[in-house]
């Protein structure tokens, strides 16, 4: 990852903290009153409340399902439909879910429940309203509905429509709430742990952003999950608050998906990803400030903004399934399943998407996006505890090479005999990565400046070039001195040519920083070679194949530069 990028993501990281403020700001931006739920002892069945409704032409009905979208139901013509019914002596609570639907309930004239105030709700696309409200007294009651269609009218109807006692609904109620509710507490924990994580580790581990961001993604789609409820409903007791929230953090979720698909998958440079990841989060950031200023409801701009983050998300998908090919779905079996478990994931999502337009009022709180996320956060953390595994392992490895045995006195860095136990474990390993990388340097000079300026900036020569090595290489692998002038850096990994690139680029701007320097002791020159093991082409290479052609290419590379800046015929000698 250049400056330039680290700059770029710095800003997106910045961008989201932003977000996460204003989504969480938004979500309080209405207050809320709690319920007033009194739970009595009885613990009877529920009865099915759906049947045998009167219209006003006397016609037998069963509300349960979709309304019927043939007619117009509107505020000054609802649909008004009777039911004589005996309720228990203690008395008894009515519970009814509808979608799309404002729904006010009179008992013996008596207004029980008011969808709306001040018309508010008829802007609401796709609201989920759950009521319930207790009868009052006992004996035979008739209970009037008005029922009309919001502006969004499209799949409109009513889903649940049971009486009984309020302590029973309650079981109910939480029962089908039971697998979100549990599912938004889990990943909020694991959110929370992954953005820590990703912040402690920034110094150690290249992705750590991609923890930042898919915790930030877990957040904002649990809290989503969680006011997509009906125990949220119920508890919260205000529809605008609950479905606002619950549309704030679903939207806020979209653009930190795509982030972390970015900078988790994405290793090269896909624009397309970058520009629409950046958009969708300012996107929302612009959609949030509109509707707190008061030019519209986050209700009505949020529905558009959930069709442009689709978009969004959808040429990403097109990106990522692209560079997976590219790849090879990065040559090994942890990012296969990676990939694998991000489309079960979109699949899951989309399924719930369909059975939402298809079903008027179901309760399916989306299920199966609940069961994506346990899949790609299965298999999301399963790579971030092996990266865990492999940071402590390379400390581990760190302490080793601190001691004596392994350590090169005069630079700090490992040693013959620690390349040697690297080497031979790669070896022993190799078929377990896609890349190998070798990296043979030399510099060029050394017995010239012992000769002719002493040992003492033979070793200062010496020590600048491991320092300008390591600083370098030692990011995307490990550094080791192997002979008086020569150094070998080892490095792996699904893009390991892609990380060279990058460290070739900083170790050559460091050699012309430090020959620029018009009071430098000596001119510094190092000679390098490169070569890679690759699992699908050089499968029954040795590593020892391998080193030999960097040392070649090393060689070529060293005559190079010896015939380009050599100043006496004993300069331009190669040894």
């Amino acid at each position: 990852m250049d400056d330039r990028e680290k700059k770029f993501w710095l800003i997106m990281l910045v961008v989201m903290l932003v977000v996460t403020a204003m989504a969480v700001g938004s979500s309080f931006f209405s207050s809320f009153s709690s319920s007033n739920i009194n739970v009595p002892a009885d613990k009877n069945n529920l009865k099915d409340f759906s049947s045998n409704w009167k219209n006003g032409e006397g016609i037998i009905m069963n509300v349960n399902g979709m309304i019927n979208t043939d007619r117009n139901f509107s505020e000054e013509e609802p649909l008004i439909i009777t039911k004589t019914e005996k309720f228990a002596a203690e008395g008894e609570s009515i519970y009814l879910h509808s979608r799309n639907l404002v729904i006010n309930i009179y008992c013996d004239d008596v207004l029980l429940h008011k969808t709306i105030d001040s018309g508010i709700i008829k802007g609401v696309p796709g609201f989920d309203n759950y009521i319930l409200s207790e009868v009052p007294g006992s004996g035979s009651k008739e209970i009037k509905l008005e029922i009309y269609r919001t502006k969004y009218s499209g799949g409109a109807g009513v889903g649940t429509f049971v009486i009984g006692p309020e302590e029973r609904i309650i079981n109910n109620v939480l029962l089908t709430s039971f697998l979100p509710v549990v599912t938004g507490v889990l990943f909020i924990t694991i959110g929370a742990a992954l953005i820590i994580f990703g912040i402690f580790t920034r110094k150690r581990l290249d992705s750590w952003l991609s923890s930042v961001f898919y915790g930030l993604f877990l957040l904002f789609i649990s809290l989503g999950i969680m006011f997509d409820t009906p125990s949220a409903h119920l508890l919260l007791n205000n529809i605008i608050y609950v479905e606002n929230s619950q549309r704030i953090f679903l939207s806020a979720s979209l653009p930190a998906f795509l982030m972390f698909i970015d900078t988790f998958f994405v290793s090269e440079h896909v624009y397309p990803v970058k520009i629409i990841s950046s958009l969708s989060a300012l996107g929302f950031l612009v959609i949030v400030i509109l509707a707190m200023a008061g030019v519209t409801t986050f209700i009505d701009i949020g529905f558009y903004y959930l069709v442009f983050a689709a978009v969004c998300g959808c040429i990403t998908v097109e990106e990522l399934f692209v560079f997976m090919i590219k790849t090879h779905c990065s040559g090994t079996p942890r990012k296969r399943r990676d990939y694998v478990s991000v489309y079960i994931f979109i699949a899951c999502v989309l399924t719930d998407i369909i059975i939402y337009l298809g079903t008027p009022a179901g309760n399916n709180d989306l299920l199966f996006s609940c069961l994506g996320l346990y899949v790609i956060s299965g298999f999301t953390l399963v790579s971030r505890f092996t990266e865990l595994l492999d940071m402590v392992k390379l400390g581990v490895q760190a302490g080793k090479i601190g001691k004596i045995a392994f350590t090169d006195a005069n630079t700090g860095i490992g040693n013959v005999a620690a390349f040697k136990s690297a080497f031979d474990d790669f070896e022993s390993k190799k078929y377990t990565y896609r890349y190998i990388g070798i990296v043979q340097f030399d510099v060029n000079n050394l017995k010239v400046i012992n000769d002719s300026k002493g040992h003492e900036a033979g070793d200062l020569l010496i020590k600048t070039a491991a320092n300008i090595i390591n600083k370098s290489f030692g990011t995307i692998g490990t550094c080791y001195r192997t002979g008086g002038d020569e150094f070998v850096a080892l490095f792996s990994g699904d893009h390991a040519p892609i990380e060279f690139e990058d460290a070739i680029n900083k170790f050559n701007r460091a050699i012309d920083k430090f020959n620029a320097n018009q009071d430098r002791p000596f001119d510094l020159r190092i000679a390098h070679g490169v070569a890679y093991y690759q699992n699908d082409k050089t499968t029954n290479t040795t590593l020892k194949e391998i080193h030999k052609i960097a040392d070649e290419r090393m060689y070529n590379n060293k005559r190079a530069l010896k015939a380009r800046y050599a100043k006496t015929p004993e300069e331009a000698v190669v040894r």
